[in-house]
C-alpha cells in the first residue's frame, strides 16, 4: 500500500475539484481531472473533461501548459482521478498521449472498470517505463463517480428517489380523488428551495415520474434555474393511459420524452416497452443499455415511489421537509430505514425554512 505524500494528496485533491467542473455537462463519461506537476512541484498544467465527446481532461492539461514549460515534462508527474483511457472511442486513447510524452511518474486515483480500460492503460503505461500508482483518494473519485462506476459495474441507471412533503408527511393537500386530470401540481416548498432541486435534476441524465404525476400535474421536468442541461424526461405508463396530446410527447429530437409502456414488438421511437412483472431493474437496465441513461431522478408521484422503494431499485434518496402541516392529503413515502448518510458531503441542509435530506442506499449487488 502506497504512503501518499501530502503533496500528492494536494494535487489529487486539485484534480478531483477540477472534475467536478464536468458535472452535468460529460455523462455518461466520467468526470475527470488532471494536475501536471514539474519537477520542482510547481503546477503547470491542469484540466478536466468538459463536455461529453470533446477532449478528456490528460489532453486540456497537456494543452494548458505554457510553451516556455513543455521541457519540463519528462520529469514530470502527472495526477489523474480516473485511468487513463485506452481505447478510441470518440477522442484518442489518453494513455497514447502520455506515453508519447513519457513523464517520470503517473498517480491514478481510481482504475476504470469500463471492460475497454480496466488495467489496459496501467500496464501499457508501466510496459512504457513510466512509474505508475494507483489508489491516491480513490474512495473520493469513486463517490465523485459513483453513477459511471454503476453503470459499468451493474450495467443499469443510477437511481435517485425525490421527493417533497409537508412536516407531518403529505405530499399534496389533495387526496388521490381529488386529483384530477390537468389540475396542477401544488409546491410543498417555499421560493428558496426551487434552485436546489434543479441543480438536483442537472446532475441527472433522466427524470422519471409516473403517469398519474404526469396527467394531473402536467411537469415540465426541465431545469429553469441555473446551469446545466434539463435531463431526458421519462413516463412510466404501464397501462398506456397518457394522452398522445399530453405536452411531454410535443418534445423533439434528443429531448424527445421516452414513454415507457407495454407491448410487444418494434418499439417506436419514442416508446420504451416495459413489463412490470419483470422488475424495475429490468427497466433501469434497458434505459442504460439502450439510450445510455447514466442516471435517473424519479420525481413521482407516491405510487411510483413507491414501488422503487418497494422494490429497493433506488441508489440515493433526496427529500424536501416543509415547515408546516397539511393535516390530510396524499401521504408521502417513508424514509428508508436503510438510508446511510453520504459520504465526502452534507447529507442535510436548509433553504429557507425548507430542510432537505439525502440518503444512500448501502451497496448490494443489485
Amino acid at each position: 500500500m502506497t504512503n501518499w505524500s501530502n503533496s500528492d494528496i494536494e494535487r489529487m485533491r486539485r484534480a478531483i475539484e477540477l472534475a467536478s467542473k464536468g458535472e452535468g455537462f460529460v455523462a455518461p463519461n466520467p468526470m475527470v481531472g488532471c494536475v501536471i506537476a514539474a519537477a520542482n512541484g510547481r503546477i503547470i498544467g491542469e484540466g478536466w473533461h468538459e463536455q461529453f465527446g470533446q477532449s478528456h481532461a490528460e489532453v486540456n492539461a497537456h494543452r494548458s501548459i505554457r510553451e516556455e514549460d513543455l521541457h519540463l515534462l519528462p520529469d514530470s508527474s502527472w495526477y489523474v482521478t480516473l485511468e487513463p483511457c485506452n481505447h478510441q472511442g470518440k477522442t484518442p486513447a489518453c494513455s497514447g498521449l502520455i506515453e508519447s510524452i513519457s513523464p517520470k511518474r503517473l498517480v491514478i486515483s481510481a482504475s476504470d472498470t469500463n471492460p475497454n480500460v480496466l488495467g489496459g492503460g496501467v500496464e501499457r503505461l508501466r510496459k512504457a517505463g513510466i512509474e505508475v500508482e494507483v489508489g491516491c483518494l480513490e474512495k473520493e473519485v469513486r463517490w465523485q463517480n459513483r453513477r459511471f462506476f454503476c453503470n459499468a459495474d451493474k450495467q443499469r441507471s443510477y437511481v435517485v428517489l425525490k421527493w417533497a412533503q409537508s412536516s407531518d408527511g403529505f405530499m399534496d393537500p389533495r387526496s388521490s380523488n381529488e386529483r384530477t386530470a390537468g389540475s396542477g401540481g401544488r409546491a410543498i416548498t417555499g421560493l428558496e428551495a426551487t434552485p436546489i432541486t434543479h441543480k438536483w435534476r442537472a446532475q441527472e441524465m433522466g427524470i422519471a415520474v409516473g403517469v398519474g404525476t404526469a396527467v394531473i400535474d402536467e411537469p415540465e421536468l426541465t431545469v429553469r434555474f441555473g446551469h446545466g442541461k434539463s435531463p431526458r424526461a421519462i413516463i412510466i405508463d404501464p397501462q398506456e393511459r397518457l394522452p398522445t396530446s399530453h405536452p411531454l410527447l410535443e418534445r423533439k429530437g434528443l429531448d424527445q420524452t421516452l414513454h415507457v409502456c407495454r407491448g410487444i414488438g418494434k418499439e417506436p421511437k419514442h416508446k420504451r416497452f416495459w413489463n412490470p412483472e419483470d422488475g424495475l431493474l429490468s427497466l433501469m437496465q434497458k434505459l442504460w443499455r439502450q439510450d445510455g441513461i447514466s442516471s435517473i431522478l424519479v420525481e413521482g408521484g407516491a405510487n411510483t415511489l413507491q414501488h422503487f422503494l418497494s422494490e429497493s431499485m433506488w441508489d440515493e434518496v433526496k427529500v424536501w421537509t416543509a415547515s408546516h402541516d397539511l393535516n390530510g392529503g396524499l401521504k408521502a413515502p417513508s424514509w428508508p430505514k436503510e438510508a446511510a448518510q453520504p459520504p465526502y458531503e452534507s447529507g442535510s441542509g436548509f433553504a429557507g425554512k425548507d430542510r432537505w435530506e439525502m440518503g444512500i442506499r448501502p451497496q448490494d449487488p443489485k
